[in-house]
């Protein structure tokens, strides 16, 4: 039998995972595009938690989760197409073949000799493809929204009523009836308020004031001031934050 990479152990804890939605302003979202990612992208990287979190369950009882991976996404309002999740299966499976030149295992069946491939190595790259694109239904909790980050640029005219205008366009998308889509966890969802400053073309001073701002507004606890460099030489990006605890 082919052996997988993954343990049951650490494919649990990768699969199932906690999801935050993304809401960017315009400007946010151009300024994370001229790293050619999204700002969800961005973040991918950095989505598994270094330190230990401290949970309670509806009993009160305290748990340590080590190694947390935390799925960020920008918000969809349509679920995703059969058909377009079947191409993206066919596509992975496709683009995960076996080698040319292995050695093969040689079955006989009667008078034939059936070289069987000794791996599946298509099969890990389907199972989190699948995982990653299943909607989210009604019945259950996986894939719903628990957060939402709202991210704004500190190069916009008024970046703290930007922050406003995300906040009501999330509570539009949560609770009006036309949207069915996303799924989300809890009728008043968390938001952390991120604002996005790129080091190589924006006021360092400006960037402070309007963190210092809204923390005033939003609350220390959920404010966060994200800093990238997106200079074009050399070729590299690099990101801080500032997260008062």
């Amino acid at each position: 039998m082919a052996q997988c990479v993954q343990s049951v152990q650490e494919l649990i804890p990768d699969s199932f995972v906690p999801c935050v939605a993304a809401l960017c302003s315009d400007e946010a979202e151009r300024l994370t595009r001229l790293n050619h990612l999204s700002f969800a992208e961005l973040l991918k990287p950095f989505s598994r938690l270094t330190s230990e979190v401290h949970m309670r369950d509806p009993n009160n009882q305290l748990h340590v989760i080590k190694n947390l991976k935390i799925a960020v996404s920008n918000i969809v309002t349509q679920p995703p197409q059969p058909g377009a999740i079947r191409k993206l299966l066919n596509d992975v499976v496709s683009g995960s073949q076996p080698a040319e030149g292995l050695v093969a295992n040689v079955i006989t069946a009667g008078d034939y000799d059936l070289n069987i491939s000794a791996t599946t190595p298509w099969f890990e790259s389907y199972r989190e493809t699948f995982l990653q694109s299943m909607p989210a239904s009604d019945h259950e909790f996986l894939n719903h929204y628990l957060a939402c980050m709202l991210v704004a640029s500190s190069s916009e005219a008024e970046p703290v009523e930007q922050f406003s205008k995300l906040s009501q366009e999330q509570h539009r998308i949560q609770h009006n009836s036309d949207y069915s889509y996303p799924k989300w966890f809890i009728p008043n969802t968390l938001k952390y308020y991120v604002l996005l400053h790129d080091v190589s073309a924006g006021n360092e001073q400006r960037a402070e004031s309007i963190y210092e701002e809204m923390k005033q507004k939003y609350g220390t606890q959920g404010c966060y001031l994200l800093k990238i460099n997106s200079r074009t030489k050399p070729q590299k990006l690099y990101f801080s934050f500032y997260i008062l605890v």
